[in-house]
C-alpha cells in the first residue's frame, strides 16, 4: 500500500471527513452496539451516490480491506459461519494496513478496528451460534500451561475433526449399500461419480489423519515419554502402527470399486466388505483419541516446564508449540484446510480459526489459508453450514468441478 490519499467520495450532511491515510489524527469513536470502535469514512469514486450505496447495502454486511490483509479475511470467514445476513468483500486499498473497515448495515456507520474489536461487534449485533470472537481466557498459572492448553485444544479440535470425516464416509458407505440391495430391479443405483466422490473424501480425511499421526510421533510423543516414564506412549504408538494396514485396506476396496460393473453382485460385495471395514476403524479411532486426550494430553504441560528446563523454550513465546504443530501438518493447513475444517461445528471451527490466526506467523500463507476457506463457504446455504457439519463438506464436493 502507498502513502497516497484516497480519492474523495460524496459525503454525507452529517459525515465527518475521514482522514487521509499516514495521518497522526485519531479517528472519532463511536459506541455500535455498546462496543467502541474508530469510524472510517471509506474513501469511494464520486460516480457512485450515497443514495445509491444506501439502497444496495440495505441488509447487505460489508468488509472492506486489503486482498491480502488477514484481519479482513478472517472477519469474512466469521460472518459467513454467522450467516445472519448477507455478506459483500470489497477490496479497497483505502482501508487502513492491518485494519478491516466493516459497515453492518446501510443505517450503520464504517468502523474499523482490531479483529477482536469487530469480532464482539458482530457477535453483539447478530446473536446466537457460533460465537465468533475469541473468548476471555483465564489467565494461565504459567507460560508451560498457556502453551500446553494451546496444543490441546489443537490436538481435540482435530481429532473431532477426523472422526465426523470418518462417519461421513460410512454413513455414505451405508447408503450405498441399501442402494446396492435396490439394485436387483434391473437398474444400477450406484452411480460412478458417487464412487469417485466416495475415492476422494476418504482420501483426503486418510491424508489429514496421517499427518496428524505423524505431527504428534515426532513432536508430542517422544517428549511425554521422556517427560513421564518409558513405556507411557507405547500403546498409542501401536495403535497407530495397526491403523495404518486398516486405512490402506479401505483405500484398496474403492480403488477396487472404480473397476467394478456398478450394480454387480461383486460390486455390492465389496461395498458391504467396505462398510464393515469403515465400522472397524471408525470404532478404533474413536477409542484410540479417547486414550490420548484422558492420558497423554494432561501431560502436556509437564512436558513444557522439561522442555523450558532445557533451555529448548523461551518463555516469551507461549504459542511456539502449537506454531510448531500448524506448521508440521502441511496439508491440513494449506490444500486441505477448508476440507478439514467442514470437519468441525460451527463453534469448533471458530476456535481453531482463533488458534490458526494466533499461531502462523506467515501472513501470505495464513491468508491463503483463510481465503480458500471463504471460496468455499460462499458456495454452500447457510442453513447447511449450521448443520451436520460432513452434509456441508459432501455439498461441496458435490459442486467440486
Amino acid at each position: 500500500m502507498g502513502n497516497c490519499s484516497p480519492s474523495p467520495r460524496r459525503r454525507r450532511p452529517t459525515e465527518p471527513d475521514s482522514p487521509p491515510l499516514g495521518s497522526t489524527v485519531s479517528a472519532p469513536t463511536v459506541t455500535v452496539n455498546s462496543i467502541s470502535v474508530s469510524s472510517y469514512a471509506l474513501a469511494r469514486s464520486p460516480s457512485v451516490s450515497a443514495a445509491a450505496v444506501d439502497a444496495e447495502d440495505a441488509g447487505v454486511v460489508r468488509v472492506y480491506g486489503s486482498d491480502g490483509c488477514p484481519v479482513a479475511w478472517r472477519l469474512r470467514v466469521s460472518l459467513l459461519y454467522k450467516a445472519a445476513a448477507p455478506l459483500h468483500f470489497t477490496p479497497s486499498e483505502a482501508a487502513p494496513l492491518g485494519r478491516p473497515v466493516l459497515r453492518l448495515s446501510a443505517a450503520d456507520p464504517e468502523v474499523c478496528g482490531t479483529a477482536d474489536e469487530l469480532l464482539r461487534l458482530v457477535d453483539a449485533r447478530f446473536e446466537g451460534k457460533p460465537r465468533v470472537a475469541p473468548p476471555e481466557r483465564p489467565r494461565a498459572a504459567s507460560p508451560s500451561a498457556a502453551a500446553a492448553a494451546e496444543v490441546a485444544e489443537l490436538v481435540r479440535l482435530q481429532h473431532r475433526s477426523a472422526e465426523r470425516h470418518l462417519e461421513g464416509v460410512a454413513a455414505k458407505v451405508a447408503e450405498m449399500v441399501k442402494k446396492g440391495k435396490k439394485s436387483g430391479k434391473g437398474r444400477n443405483v450406484v452411480e460412478g461419480a458417487e464412487v469417485r466422490r466416495l475415492g476422494k473424501w476418504y482420501g483426503d480425511a486418510m491424508e489429514v489423519m496421517l499427518e496428524h499421526a505423524r505431527m504428534e510421533e515426532t513432536l508430542i510423543f517422544p517428549d511425554i515419554q521422556r517427560a513421564s516414564f518409558p513405556g507411557v506412549c507405547d500403546k498409542v504408538n501401536e495403535q497407530h502402527g495397526r491403523h495404518l494396514p486398516m486405512m490402506n485396506g479401505i483405500k484398496e476396496d474403492i480403488k477396487t470399486l472404480l473397476t467394478l460393473e456398478l450394480g454387480s453382485p461383486l460390486f455390492h460385495e465389496v461395498v458391504v466388505n467396505l462398510s464393515v471395514r469403515l465400522k472397524a476403524l471408525q470404532d478404533h479411532t474413536k477409542e484410540h483419541f479417547k486414550e490420548e486426550e484422558s492420558d497423554l494430553l494432561p501431560r502436556l504441560e509437564q512436558v513444557r516446564r522439561m522442555q523450558r528446563e532445557e533451555g529448548k523454550v523461551s518463555d516469551k513465546s507461549s504459542s511456539a508449540w502449537a506454531s510448531e504443530a500448524v506448521a508440521t501438518m502441511e496439508m491440513t493447513h494449506s490444500k486441505l484446510f477448508p476440507f478439514f475444517m467442514t470437519g468441525l461445528l460451527p463453534q469448533e471451527a471458530m476456535q481453531y480459526l482463533d488458534l490458526v490466526c494466533r499461531c502462523t506467523k506467515n501472513t501470505r500463507h495464513l491468508v491463503s489459508m483463510l481465503r480458500s476457506l471463504a471460496e468455499r463457504l460462499e458456495d454452500a446455504n447457510p442453513s447447511i453450514i449450521h448443520n451436520n457439519p460432513t452434509k456441508l463438506y459432501e455439498h461441496l464436493l458435490v459442486k467440486s468441478p
